[in-house]
């Protein structure tokens, strides 16, 4: 049985918040949720450098900036709206929901990147039959999906993939018996879709890498 969020993912978040907060940055993004899953992902020095080096909307805009100037496109006024709620409201996990309420009564607040994330994670964690959506699952999701987080990464040079792989060596999915590894493979290609398409719809972006989900959940 699903036993929702472990405790030490809340603890995840509010010390991303914290940490937001310690840098004078007025939201919460992908790259601090990063930043506090140091312990997992290695590189703390050189990750925090980068957060101080990120713009104040967010790694996310210093990722959409690059991509805009590659393209020869003035940002202009297109970056202003980088959490600005989506025309309808993402279809959310309750635990999302209800932890994005929480942390909107503090500050800074969760912008959409570090929303989606969220979501996105605890979506893997059911993918893979799970019993607890955990701090991996997050930082699974951060590191596959998150152009932010991989603008944070190539800033502080830190090999993204080996990272990637690193975590996918570590945090296997569960391996408890054969059926319920046969019930895992019916629908992951339609769990990945809806994993990534959800996570677009509320960011605005598009995924880093969706194409690696189906290892996610299958290993």
């Amino acid at each position: 049985m699903f036993r929702g969020d472990h405790p030490e993912l809340g603890r995840t978040m509010g010390r991303a918040q914290a940490l937001a907060r310690e840098l004078g940055h007025p939201r919460t993004g992908g790259e601090h949720l990063l930043l506090a899953l140091t312990d997992l992902v290695g590189h703390a020095d050189a990750l925090r450098e980068a957060v101080r080096a990120a713009p104040g909307d967010g790694a996310g805009a210093a990722a959409d900036r690059e991509t805009l100037a590659v393209l020869g496109v003035d940002p202009g006024d297109l970056l202003g709206v980088v959490d600005r709620p989506p025309a309808r409201e993402p279809l959310l996990p309750l635990g999302a929901r209800r932890a994005r309420e929480r942390c909107a009564r503090t500050e800074p607040p969760l912008g959409l990147d570090a929303q989606a994330a969220y979501a996105a994670s605890l979506r893997l964690a059911l993918a893979r039959r799970e019993r607890e959506h955990r701090r991996e699952h997050l930082a699974l999701t951060l590191v596959t999906l998150d152009p932010g987080v991989a603008w944070l990464l190539a800033t502080a040079r830190v090999n993204r993939a080996a990272v990637l792989a690193d975590l996918v060596t570590r945090f296997p999915p569960p391996r408890r018996n054969p059926l319920l590894r046969a019930e895992r493979r019916l629908g992951h290609g339609a769990r990945r879709r809806d994993l990534v398409r959800r996570y677009e719809r509320t960011t605005g972006r598009e995924v880093v890498s969706g194409s690696a989900v189906p290892g996610l959940i299958l290993g």
